[in-house]
């Protein structure tokens, strides 16, 4: 109903999109919320959610007061997209509050997990979004900050992938997550693909465009391969007896 009642300019064509991106991403993080209310969620890796916190926040300091980078339909005139923007990210402060208090209690820690590859994601992001930014706010710090996002959001997941390699832990909640998120990424790819190829003539926003396309494909390979490390690790579980003995 809402999108059959969507009106846009002639640029704004594709910007509903963008709405459904950030929509299918909350719903992601509220799946996530609500399947980890009673458990430690030993198989989230808790440096992907701070990646993801990160991300998110960052995006949102530019978009609740700039111009650049949300949707010019009708509705913009509600903050719609910064509304579920909002939503996402209280959510993921409430799991990562409710994650580090249960994990606390229960003295369950993740010893395989290190700041060391924040840190390093955060640094990578923030010299591709120098290299890639645009100019949608007309602000050098905040179109920066804008691309940061980008970058660090294609990378959120790796923390996940690296966690699911080195202990095998199957988490029914972060596969849902991941679902959902791999679906947000390839209506938020596919909407700045048809963008690009409207606008790529322009060689200024070139390299722009090429990095938005590059963060989408890097997002949705990590979902992907975190499916498939997660099929295979559910497999090897389903193969082996309560006592680790193979079955026959």
């Amino acid at each position: 109903m809402m999108y059959r009642m969507v009106q846009a300019p002639p640029s704004g064509t594709y910007d509903h999109l963008l709405t459904l991106s950030a929509s299918v991403q909350t719903l992601a993080f509220c799946l996530l919320v609500a399947e980890t209310r009673h458990g430690v969620g030993e198989g989230l890796s808790e440096k992907a959610l701070w990646a993801f916190f990160i991300a998110n926040v960052t995006r949102l300091s530019t978009t609740t007061w700039g111009e650049g980078y949300v949707p010019e339909d009708n509705t913009g005139d509600v903050m719609l997209y910064q509304i579920m923007e909002i939503v996402g990210v209280l959510l993921m402060g409430y799991q990562l509050l409710k994650l580090n208090t249960l994990r606390s209690i229960h003295d369950v820690g993740q010893g395989s997990e290190r700041w060391s590859l924040v840190a390093v994601m955060v640094v990578a992001a923030m010299g591709l979004a120098v290299f890639t930014k645009s100019t949608g706010h007309n602000d050098y710090f905040a179109d920066v900050s804008w691309m940061f996002s980008v970058w660090l959001e294609a990378f959120a997941l790796l923390p996940q992938v690296m966690l699911l390699k080195s202990i095998s832990a199957v988490d029914e909640s972060m596969m849902h997550f991941v679902a959902l998120t791999v679906v947000a990424s390839l209506i938020w790819g596919i909407f700045w693909g048809r963008i690009a190829n409207e606008r790529m003539s322009d060689n200024r926003d070139n390299i722009f465009f090429w990095g938005i396309l590059s963060a989408a494909a890097i997002r949705s390979i990590l979902c992907a391969t975190y499916l498939y490390l997660f099929v295979q690790a559910k497999n090897a579980k389903l193969g082996r007896d309560p006592h680790g003995d193979e079955m026959l």
